[in-house]
């Protein structure tokens, strides 16, 4: 049946011959390959199944049956390289204050939407509950380590929420929309150093308006270990630290933790199938944007 959706929507060529689960699985790799088109600093692969015993992620579907009549597919992390952005970013907001902080928003957005960005902001998320006890900010911090018996040697080696900030600008840990659509039009068309970021932010807000999106983990009581895209904002900054202790802890409770970005089941009736197709596409387009995005405001370490 599966195969039949793919062949009626002209993804799967009559002649195609083969095994059902392979001829799914290709048909589906050649539709996201049409959609995002060249990835340079985002990878992933992706796994269809009719069951998700088959996908092998089968704990991630509690209620699935032998006779469901939905089709199951994940998006599976790849390793990708670390980008920097200060460069990058700093002669953005030198050109067009404001700009440089409007893209690292939406980018955060969009990430948050297709496959999750390790950014400054969002490594300091995961420092408040792997390092801080779920504290803000430094006389929380303390007060709790404290609390704890720490003391001032223990303090002094430790990721402080001081210290973690004092690598960053502050609009890179709060990155705000700072600039409007209509600003960013005006931009476009005028500043063609920096047109390029405006017209990707622009494509950005219509595309999550839009409501593109891929599959999440949500409700699956899993979260992924792994993320879309590394950026930290140089090479003396301590995500790279963070990162290391955030695989160190996921190992230590990894029932909690997959290698999976997101996992989703899908009616395999023909209304149901054409709905998925259509927002998947939305998502997947919006997953090229964000690429094109991270390739205009950072670069390889």
């Amino acid at each position: 049946m599966l195969a039949l959706r793919w062949l009626e929507v002209g993804e799967l060529p009559e002649s195609a011959s083969g095994l059902p689960p392979t001829l799914v699985q290709q048909a589906l790799v050649a539709w996201i390959n049409r959609m995002v088109g060249q990835l340079q600093h985002i990878a992933f692969e992706v796994h269809a199944a009719a069951s998700p015993a088959t996908l092998g992620y089968g704990s991630l579907f509690p209620d699935a049956s032998d006779d469901d009549a939905r089709w199951y597919w994940a998006i599976q992390s790849e390793q990708v390289e670390w980008l920097g952005m200060k460069d990058r970013l700093t002669r953005i907001e030198t050109l067009c204050p404001g700009l440089g902080e409007t893209a690292l928003h939406w980018l955060q957005r969009a990430s948050g939407r297709t496959l999750y960005a390790l950014t400054p902001q969002s490594a300091r998320d995961l420092c408040e509950y792997i390092h801080w006890q779920g504290s803000g900010d430094q006389a929380d911090w303390l007060e709790e380590m404290r609390s704890m018996g720490m003391t001032e040697e223990d303090l002094g080696d430790a990721i402080s929420p001081d210290w973690y900030d004092g690598h960053f600008p502050d609009w890179v840990l709060c990155a705000k929309p700072v600039l409007d659509e209509d600003a960013l039009s005006g931009i476009q068309a005028t500043l063609p150093e920096v047109a390029p970021v405006a017209a990707v932010v622009l494509e950005i807000g219509q595309l999550l308006a839009d409501g593109g999106q891929l599959p999440g983990l949500d409700g699956m009581e899993v979260e992924c270990v792994y993320f879309g895209a590394y950026l930290r904002w140089d090479v003396d900054d301590p995500m790279d630290r963070v990162f290391d202790d955030f695989i160190e802890y996921a190992n230590c409770a990894s029932d909690g933790y997959t290698d999976l970005f997101g996992a989703q089941a899908v009616p395999l009736d023909a209304e149901g199938f054409h709905v998925w197709l259509n927002k998947t596409g939305l998502g997947l387009q919006l997953l090229s944007s964000l690429d094109r995005l991270l390739a205009l405001i950072a670069e390889p370490l």
